[in-house]
């Protein structure tokens, strides 16, 4: 059986007034040609498939098409829903989408009321799909417990989500393919863009270790990075988003999961790169460097440029998205401000000292000697 695994799409967010919605469908475009050309049999949208509980309807509509055209495949699609989806909304349409073949889990549910899915094949290959949709604090931790204690609280969490995927994943048979999807953080996973672990100290997570022994892979969503978790007792991965959301995504790859799999061995997962979405990039440069550069990176996607200067100057924004429209971010280095206490003159100082006080404050640097024998200049005909 072959399964492929996406995830965190945040279809509609609203980025620097961007949609982007053109290129999450060209990256969904190209999974979408990959799942017809290989004859995948079974598609795992781990949650945030929506940036928010209300998208607008351009968003929907795209999410509806692709699902309608993996249902004209003949592809069976499982979605759980994400901490930014609204669970009421994916239960709503769910209902009427399961005529394209998608089946929607929007709350953690037991086994026997929908928390455990079964697909067979038509050549009889069978798979078990436990599902566990994100659980808000709220719906593991009561109020108390937040009230008196934040460890005991974050350690009931981690707790619950374990005894979840617990009794979920007492369904799997020996004789099927076995599968969680979850939607939630685990511990020791890294963040995107940065490096820093996730800890149950930190964040609201579970174990690795909470994770079932016994399946052929789990597909992880809410973690944009994607990534292996190396500390999980079966294959686990967080998918990651199909394209880079934020400048803290800079540089990573964004693929989706390949997963062939059958009973009672170890299943082949591989990953293939999303085609589409334009990069997120970083340029620092003077206004003369960026106007030599003007072409190549009119084409380099969505810039965040950095300008270092001696000076401020209110028209550089304007002058940097003149040159380049794709410019996202544009901000000024000015060099490192002086103390606090260089900048203030003494009481009773001469009026030069005054002024190249203000000069510092004002733009970040020492006025040169012209200036202060100008400034001395208007000073003596103010005086006379």
């Amino acid at each position: 059986m072959r399964i492929v695994h996406t995830s965190d799409w945040h279809a509609g967010r609203l980025w620097k007034n961007l949609r982007r919605l053109d290129e999450l469908e060209a990256a969904l475009g190209s999974l979408a040609e990959f799942i017809e050309t290989e004859h995948a049999d079974l598609l795992l949208v781990t949650g945030d498939i929506f940036d928010t509980g209300a998208p607008v309807a351009e968003a929907e509509r795209l999410v509806f098409a692709f699902l309608k055209r993996m249902g004209a495949a003949g592809v069976k699609t499982i979605v759980i829903a994400g901490n930014h989806d609204s669970p009421a909304r994916l239960q709503a349409w769910g209902s009427l989408a399961e005529l394209a073949g998608v089946h929607v889990v929007a709350r953690p549910q037991p086994a026997d009321k929908g928390g455990v899915i079964h697909f067979e094949k038509r050549k009889g290959e069978r798979a078990v799909i436990a599902a566990v949709p994100f659980a808000s604090t709220r719906d593991l931790v009561s109020a108390a417990m937040l009230a008196e204690s934040d460890t005991a609280a974050r350690q009931r969490y981690a707790d619950g989500l374990r005894r979840i995927v617990e009794q979920l994943c007492s369904k799997f048979e020996p004789d099927a393919i076995n599968l969680l999807m979850a939607h939630t953080h685990i511990d020791g996973a890294v963040l995107s863009g940065s490096e820093r672990e996730v800890h149950v100290g930190e964040q609201w997570a579970a174990t690795a270790q909470a994770l079932p022994t016994n399946a052929h892979y789990v597909a992880l969503g809410h973690i944009h990075r994607p990534q292996r978790l190396p500390a999980a007792p079966s294959p686990a991965e967080y998918a990651g988003s199909p394209m880079q959301l934020d400048f803290g995504e800079e540089g990573e790859q964004k693929s989706f999961v390949v997963i062939d799999a059958e009973p009672r061995s170890p299943a082949s997962i591989r990953r293939v790169p999303y085609k589409g979405a334009k990069p997120l990039r970083t340029v620092r440069a003077s206004l003369q460097e960026l106007e030599a550069q003007t072409t190549e990176l009119s084409q380099a996607g969505w810039l965040r440029i950095r300008v270092p200067s001696v000076s401020r100057d209110p028209d550089l924004n304007a002058k940097v998205r003149r040159l380049l429209p794709n410019a996202v971010t544009v901000a000024v280095e000015l060099p490192e401000a002086l103390p606090s206490e260089s900048l203030r003159p003494p009481a009773g100082a001469p009026p030069k000292e005054v002024f190249a006080a203000y000069f510092r404050d004002r733009h970040g640097c020492e006025p040169d000697e012209a200036l202060i024998a100008a400034f001395e200049d208007l000073m003596a005909q103010v005086g006379h």
